[in-house]
């Protein structure tokens, strides 16, 4: 037996509609986050803005102590300077617009750390990025799982050799 346009037509009608309710469907108190690709994007936006800003501040502390203020270098660093924390504020939103909440808190931390140049504020800063990378990479799902035993082994025994043989073994 053959079915019929009728059938058919009503079966598409009725597929149609399941799909529709079931992508209208938005369970309350269920945190939404970005997709992967948004969330790596936001969160390579603020270690860059980080490193950007650290940097501004850097060259403005350096040429605070030339005694002309006015001087173009300096009047140029300064700008930059505020171009780079107006850029760290918005990446700071975008990662609060797509990330989970231990990424949001790690990335607080990091643009809070930011600021402070002294050499016990560069090692907070150091500190709350690395915290913030591994909050990063481990909500990307970066990190081998734990059935991955030959990943897991390999990732040790890199994290275990000195700095200059990593960049040799490359």
């Amino acid at each position: 037996m053959e079915p019929t346009a009728a059938s058919v037509a009503a079966a598409r009608s009725i597929g149609k509609i399941g799909a529709a309710a079931i992508n209208h469907y938005k369970p309350t108190g269920v945190a939404r986050v970005g997709s992967a690709e948004d969330r790596a994007q936001a969160y390579r936006r603020l270690l860059d803005a980080t490193v950007q800003h650290r940097l501004a501040l850097s060259y403005v502390e350096a040429l605070k102590a030339s005694p002309d203020s006015r001087h173009p270098l300096f009047v140029e660093s300064a700008r930059h300077m505020m171009a780079t924390g107006a850029e760290i504020n918005c990446a700071l939103q975008g990662v609060q617009l797509c990330a989970p909440y231990f990424v949001i808190r790690a990335a607080q931390n990091v643009v809070d750390a930011v600021p402070v140049l002294s050499e016990e504020g560069s090692a907070t800063y150091q500190t709350c990025q690395v915290e913030f990378l591994n909050a990063a990479r481990y909500d990307l799902d970066y990190n081998p799982k734990r059935w991955q035993i030959w990943k897991r082994r390999k990732s040790r025994k890199f994290a275990a050799q000195p700095p200059l043989l990593q960049l040799q073994s490359r």
